[in-house]
C-alpha cells in the first residue's frame, strides 16, 4: 500500500474515531527520487532513530496555516503565523508551503521586496529536536543582471516575545542565500555568539531539496544538514533558558531593495523529543565572538 494512501486511511480514522487515537508518525525518509542525490535522501530523524514525532506538518491533506499539527502525539495542537514587511506571502501548495517573495508570474515585472516570516505558535521547548525539508524553485532569468539574491534562514527563537530582545539568544538552524553552496549556522548568548559557515552544499536544481535539523540536550546543541551532525556546541550560556519556537525567513535587504524572484518550498517541519536516537556525532566546532548588537 502507497504511503499517500495509508495516510488517507488514517487520517479518515482519526475523524471517525476522534484525534487521540491518531497514532504518531515515525521518522520516514524522503522517496526514492531523492534518495538518487547527493544527499541519499536519509533525515537525520532517520538516520540517528529519534523515533516517533511528537508533532508533524506536512499540510498534506489541504490544512491551512492555522490548522494544527496534522499527525503526531501532539496531533492538532500548534499553527503558524505569517507575517510580511513587503510584497511576500507565505501560502499552501499541493503537499507543503511555499514562500513567494512576490507575484509567482515568471514574466511579471511586479517588486519582490522586503522579508516575509513564518512562524510556529504554540509548541515551544527549551530541549528537543527539530527538523524540516526545504527546496527552492530556480526562476530561469535567477542569474539575470538586477536585483539581489534573498537569505533564507532557519531559527529557534524564544517563544514568548516579551523574552526576544532583539535575537540576542536566537539559534540560527540554517542561514542561506539563495543560490548560494554555504549554511551559516550561529548560537546567541546576549553578549555571545558562537558562528560556523559550512561550504560545499551548491545546488543542481528545483528539486534538489536540504533538510535542515537541530537537536539540543542538556549539555549540547547540533546542526544537522542533509541527515548528517555537522557541528555541535557544549557552551552552556548557548543553551536556551526559555523555551523555543520555529521561525522561518525569506529576508531581504530593506523594504525598498529590489530583490531576484524567489520560491522557498516547505514541504514538511517535524519536532521531536530526546527519548530515543543513536548516540549523535559531535560534528564540526563552531567559532566564538561578539553577540549580536541591538
Amino acid at each position: 500500500m502507497r504511503g499517500s494512501t495509508l495516510r488517507l486511511l488514517v487520517l479518515a480514522t482519526a475523524l471517525v474515531v476522534g484525534p487521540a487515537t491518531l497514532a504518531p508518525v515515525t521518522a520516514e525518509a524522503p522517496g526514492p527520487v531523492a534518495a538518487a542525490r547527493a544527499t541519499d535522501g536519509t533525515t537525520a530523524a532517520k538516520r540517528y532513530g529519534w523515533g516517533e514525532a511528537q508533532w508533524d506538518f506536512g499540510w498534506e491533506f489541504g490544512e491551512s496555516l492555522g490548522d494544527g499539527a496534522y499527525t503526531g502525539r501532539k496531533f492538532g495542537l500548534g499553527s503558524w503565523s505569517d507575517d510580511s514587511t513587503g510584497t511576500g506571502r507565505v501560502v499552501k501548495y499541493g503537499g507543503g508551503l511555499e514562500f513567494h517573495s512576490g507575484e509567482v508570474a515568471q514574466s511579471t515585472n511586479a517588486p519582490d521586496r522586503g522579508t516575509t516570516t513564518l512562524r510556529l505558535e504554540g509548541l515551544p521547548a527549551k530541549r528537543g529536536r527539530w527538523e524540516l525539508r526545504e527546496r527552492i524553485h530556480f526562476y530561469p532569468d535567477r542569474d539575470a543582471p538586477g536585483g539581489k539574491p534573498y537569505r533564507f534562514v532557519v531559527e529557534l527563537v524564544p517563544e514568548d516575545p516579551a523574552q526576544y530582545d532583539c535575537g540576542r539568544h536566537n539559534i540560527t538552524v540554517a542561514d542561506t542565500v539563495v543560490g548560494g553552496s554555504t549554511v551559516k549556522i550561529q548560537a546567541n548568548a546576549g553578549g555571545t555568539s558562537w558562528r560556523k559557515t559550512l561550504k560545499g552544499f551548491g545546488r543542481k536544481g528545483d528539486e534538489d531539496d536540504r533538510f535542515y535539523g537541530l537537536q539540543i540536550t542538556k549539555k549540547r546543541i547540533t546542526w544537522f544538514v542533509n541527515g548528517t551532525a555537522v557541528a555541535s556546541l557544549a557552551a552552556a550560556a548557548a543553551l536556551p533558558k526559555t523555551p523555543m519556537t520555529v521561525r522561518m525567513r525569506l529576508v531581504g535587504e530593506g523594504n525598498d531593495t529590489e530583490m531576484k524572484k524567489t520560491d522557498i518550498r516547505i514541504d514538511w517541519v517535524r519536532g521531536f523529543d530526546l527519548a530515543r536516537g543513536k548516540k549523535t556525532p559531535k560534528g564540526a566546532s563552531l567559532t566564538k565572538g561578539r553577540g549580536v548588537a541591538c
